[in-house]
């Protein structure tokens, strides 16, 4: 099973900017490198052993076919900002072997690679999710091949803003139901670690723990920014709280267009 968030992806325009404004809200930012094609990334690691993945575009896809484009590609008419999100597993492989058994969410394992910016080549698998891409915003999940400290290095893993984790990941969702009964097959829960979500205004939902990390589903209950960004992206990936010495709300326009926010705790 997923044992907790291993990453959140965010979309920057244009990848040396969104390192600079990164470093000025205080994080320590690693260069990444190269993906075989399409985007490059650079990399904010946190001391529960996840991590920020900021991604650009070094070359737009020119065919919308799902093998010559990209799945993060139309988000960039959108804004970019938190796209995406990935669950870590010790056992992908053994995950997905029954998934037509199981009615899993997610389909096979597919390779996946970069190579950095030294040009040491590190690996891993992944599996998307599979159904109707609109209800629940699933993740995809990822385990590695080479060792984790190639992809994930913990030595960057201090921040002058004394952000050491992620708290927990919103995903806008516009049927409670239908995601939380999709939550739960993945996570092979009978039902949510609990209900209610403290740091949002006009929304109701519930919460998993997936290991130190909580995955909320919220549902707007009335006109607000959660509303918006359901008119125009529909269910997806939100708003992200990071655990750090002090509460900050970070403004978008500063961090790529994404929502973040600083927690005391």
């Amino acid at each position: 099973m997923p044992t907790g968030i291993d990453h959140v992806i965010i979309l920057v325009d244009d990848l040396d900017h969104g390192i600079e404004q990164y470093r000025k809200l205080g994080f320590t930012v690693t260069p990444g490198g190269k993906h075989p094609r399409f985007t490059h990334n650079a990399l904010v690691t946190f001391a529960d052993g996840s991590y920020l993945e900021l991604i650009a575009f070094h070359e737009h896809p020119t065919s919308t076919d799902p093998g010559e484009s990209h799945r993060w590609f139309k988000h960039v008419g959108q804004g970019g900002g938190i796209i995406d999100y990935a669950l870590a597993t010790p056992n992908l492989d053994e995950l997905v072997a029954d998934a037509d058994t199981r009615d899993f969410t997610h389909g096979a394992a597919t390779p996946g690679a970069r190579k950095r910016t030294d040009d040491v080549e590190i690996a891993w698998k992944s599996a998307m999710a599979k159904d109707d891409p609109n209800v629940g915003a699933l993740p995809f999940l990822i385990e590695d091949v080479t060792d984790r400290e190639l992809r994930v290095p913990s030595e960057s893993s201090t921040h002058e803003n004394t952000v050491r984790g992620v708290r927990s990941l919103v995903i806008a969702v516009q049927n409670l139901d239908a995601a939380i009964a999709r939550y739960c097959k993945l996570l092979d829960r009978e039902s949510p670690s609990g209900e209610g979500l403290p740091n949002l205004e006009d929304a109701d939902g519930v919460y998993f723990m997936v290991g130190p990390h909580r995955i909320d589903l919220a549902t707007p209950t009335g006109d607000g920014p959660l509303a918006d960004h359901l008119k125009s992206r529909g269910d997806s990936t939100y708003e992200l709280s990071l655990l750090a010495r002090e509460t900050v709300d970070i403004t978008p326009s500063a961090a790529g267009n994404a929502r973040l926010r600083f927690v005391a705790g």
